[in-house]
C-alpha cells in the first residue's frame, strides 16, 4: 500500500484495479468497545474482494496486516485507503467515523469469503456456535 500526500489528506494508490460489480455503501463504524479496549469493528478479510474506503465523517484509523508489514492509517474526512485482497483490516472509531465503502462485491453478503476460526468444541452445535459469534449487546451500528 502506497500512501501519497494529497491536498493535506491521505491517499492510498490502488494497488490493483477494481473490476465490474462494485458496490459503494455508507458505514457509520462501531462505536463499541472490542476485548482490546479499542472502539470499532473486528479485524477480518476479504480473501475475494478489493476494498477501498473514503471518509467523510470523524477521525479514526485503519489497521491493517499484510505479508509486507503492519501499519495503522489515520482516517479524517478526505482520506482514501484502498486494500487488495488478502489485507487483515480493522477500522478503530475515535469519533464519528462515517465513511464510504467501495468494494468489489457489489455488497452482496460473502459467503465463503470471510474466515472464522474458531476450537472444535465451539463448533459442537448451533447453540455453541451462536455464543461464540455474537457479538456484545448485538454489536449493530447505529444509523
Amino acid at each position: 500500500m502506497a500512501v501519497q500526500p494529497d491536498l493535506g489528506h491521505t491517499v492510498t494508490v490502488p494497488p490493483v484495479p477494481l473490476p465490474g460489480g462494485v458496490g459503494v455503501s455508507r458505514l457509520c463504524v462501531y462505536d463499541t468497545i472490542a476485548p482490546d479496549g479499542e472502539i470499532g469493528g473486528t479485524p477480518h478479510l476479504h480473501l475475494c474482494c478489493t476494498e477501498a474506503y473514503i471518509v467523510i465523517a470523524g477521525s479514526g484509523l485503519v489497521q491493517t496486516l499484510t505479508l509486507a508489514a503492519y501499519r495503522e492509517t489515520p482516517l479524517r474526512p478526505g482520506s482514501v485507503v484502498w486494500f487488495a485482497p488478502g489485507t487483515i483490516h480493522r477500522l478503530v472509531n475515535h469519533g464519528g467515523l462515517e465513511i464510504i465503502v467501495l468494494m468489489q462485491n457489489s455488497g452482496l453478503p460473502e459467503a465463503g469469503d470471510a474466515v472464522l476460526t474458531l476450537p472444535p468444541d465451539q463448533l459442537a452445535d448451533a447453540t455453541t456456535y451462536a455464543a461464540a459469534t455474537t457479538l456484545p449487546g448485538g454489536g449493530a451500528p447505529r444509523f
